[in-house]
């Protein structure tokens, strides 16, 4: 079967154009990001946040710790924040120093006293976690392989906050990933106690920006003012968010960062 030459020159050219425009359309979807945790049972607060953060479009994912001790009221508020979009994670059933756990036990105590439990629970409310976050940041690389048996990725604690903070934050490589990268990702603290002022985020924000990256960030309790160690004051999230905005960043839950 004969072809014409301008048929086909036309539909070469289409067929082209179409493949660069999916291609263009692909490299400006994939910039860089900021991924928003928080830690512990704070779920009165979360839920009270979560307002702003979906007036501005933002994603956040919520570890949840101690899930036997919730009310049923806040296991139905982490249910309404799981079906508004917002990912529950677990942060283990007694909040547990794994590393310490393991000087005295196996990774199979470690899983069924501190992992399965509270595995259970969470499936009976109808929250289904794909990622987990260590207590404390606390891991290794033993616990890493066994986890991510049981979960699609692992949040840990950049050591560089372990102690006085001495390394600029954008130079802290482990805090920042791109999607697909790693299934065991680190996070920044950013919890009144860790002095991550706005000058430290938006260097922090700007690397990111540049090398599109996505800052993992994680805190613990957010609270109207007077912010004291592992809490978080609202207005703070609320620059943070702003400039968020200004740095033209995405926002991702944590799971998302596997894929």
């Amino acid at each position: 079967m004969k072809i014409n030459n301008k048929l086909f020159t036309l539909l070469l050219f289409v067929l082209l154009i179409s493949c660069n425009e999916h291609i263009v359309d692909n490299l400006e979807d994939y910039k860089g990001g900021v991924c928003l945790t928080f830690d512990d049972a704070y779920v009165d607060q979360w839920y009270k946040l979560s307002n702003s953060l979906i007036e501005n479009n933002i994603k956040a994912t919520f570890f949840v710790t101690m899930i036997n001790t919730l009310a049923s009221s806040k296991l139905e508020k982490l249910q309404t924040l799981d079906s508004l979009g917002f990912e529950i994670g677990c942060h283990g059933y007694k909040h547990i120093d794994a590393v310490k756990y393991l000087e005295s036990h196996t990774l199979n105590d470690y899983f069924y006293n501190e992992v399965l439990p509270a595995l259970n629970i969470m499936d009976k409310s109808d929250l289904h976690p794909k990622s987990y976050s260590y207590p404390y940041g606390m891991n290794n690389d033993s616990l890493d392989n066994y986890l991510l048996n049981y979960f699609e990725i692992l949040r840990d604690v950049t050591d560089e906050q372990r102690k006085p903070l001495e390394k600029e934050v954008e130079k802290i490589d482990e805090i920042f990933c791109k999607k697909g990268e790693s299934k065991i990702v680190s996070s920044l603290g950013i919890d009144i106690n860790f002095n991550i002022n706005e000058s430290k985020l938006r260097n922090a924000l700007q690397r990111a920006k540049e090398n599109k990256e996505i800052l993992c960030v994680y805190a613990h309790c957010p609270v109207d003012s007077n912010a004291i160690s592992y809490q978080i004051e609202i207005g703070y999230i609320k620059n943070f968010i702003s400039l968020i905005k200004e740095y033209e960043l995405n926002t991702y839950t944590f799971s998302e960062l596997a894929k």
